[in-house]
């Protein structure tokens, strides 16, 4: 019987997909043009990152890891052509009264807390542990700051989370679908600081900084503002010098700036993406030897309950 189970597998080619799809792929149930209505290029406003996933993955079926928990994020597992992969996004938007547990002020999707940290933390480990690769959808301008967040030890969460990733040893990809800002480009599937990080995509609304342009500006001038004003100073030089910084941000983090500089490797149409998708999850199971098996996996098994 064992020669015949070897036979067997010299026929088999080196990369046929149906042996290692979970299920038929299947085409998503909501349009993948919608994208373009969904995903606003004001980077000031709000969308449901739950509808962009659903116009990019099969049957626009998703099964999400810790729903509640860490609102600002999240995290699941989805089909792509049919294959299973483990999807990480910023969710947008006010969150739930009392969120983050930690603090009196109110939490901002985009920005990350010590929930969605720790649940991403998580997440990574148990797609390693199964061999799932990850695809990261990323629109977050940063980690919470601050006296009160550094007390809730964000910044320790947040290199944990880092270390995780470095020793996922699974295959990852990232997809900029707006902001790209701070550390928290970095640890949520930025190739600076992922060496699992095996391709990176950029939108047309796609901005990678350290910090917002306006920002640095204030953050640069705002001291030397109050004194010129407390002296009697003119303001309208340095105001010219604060718009002056504030472009340059701008102008450095553009999309085809990003491109160029290497900070993406490409940028996309959304009515594409889904095509990289697949690509990506194509390659990240030709090699047999990286797969769980499914009767193994114990994330799915998690989820579930």
């Amino acid at each position: 019987m064992l020669d015949g189970i070897k036979e067997y597998m010299r026929m088999i080619p080196a990369y046929d997909p149906k042996f290692f799809r979970v299920a038929e792929p299947a085409e998503p149930q909501l349009p993948t043009g919608e994208l373009y209505n969904l995903l606003p290029m004001n980077q000031k406003s709000d969308y449901s990152f739950d509808d962009i996933l659903a116009r990019l993955v099969d049957g626009s079926e998703n099964m999400e890891f810790r729903p509640g928990y860490g609102p600002e994020i999240y995290t699941g597992l989805v089909k792509i052509d049919g294959m299973l992969v483990g999807a990480i996004g910023n969710r947008q938007g006010l969150l739930p009264k009392g969120y983050p547990e930690y603090a009196e002020y109110p939490g901002i999707g985009g920005k990350l807390y010590r929930q969605g940290l720790i649940k991403m933390n998580e997440f990574v480990t148990h797609c390693a542990r199964d061999r799932v690769p990850v695809i990261w959808f990323q629109d977050t301008t940063g980690i919470d700051v601050g006296d009160i967040a550094e007390k809730a030890e964000l910044l320790g969460i947040g290199q944990s989370l880092v270390y995780s990733i470095q020793q996922a040893d699974v295959p990852m990809m990232l997809v900029v679908l707006r902001k790209g800002s701070a550390a928290a480009h970095y640890i949520m599937g930025g190739p600076t600081a992922n060496r699992q990080n095996a391709f990176t995509l950029g939108t047309a609304a796609t901005e990678i900084y350290v910090m917002h342009g306006e920002t640095a500006a204030v953050a640069t001038y705002a001291r030397r503002a109050i004194k010129d004003k407390d002296s009697g100073k003119p303001l309208e030089p340095l105001a010219q010098k604060m718009n002056e910084m504030a472009q340059k941000y701008y102008d450095t983090s553009r999309p085809e700036y990003c491109a160029r500089h290497g900070f993406v490797d490409e940028i996309v149409e959304l009515k594409a993406l889904r095509g990289y998708l697949k690509a990506f999850a194509g390659a990240s199971y030709q090699n047999p030897k990286s797969i769980c098996p499914r009767h193994q996996m114990l994330l799915p098994r998690i989820i579930k309950g």
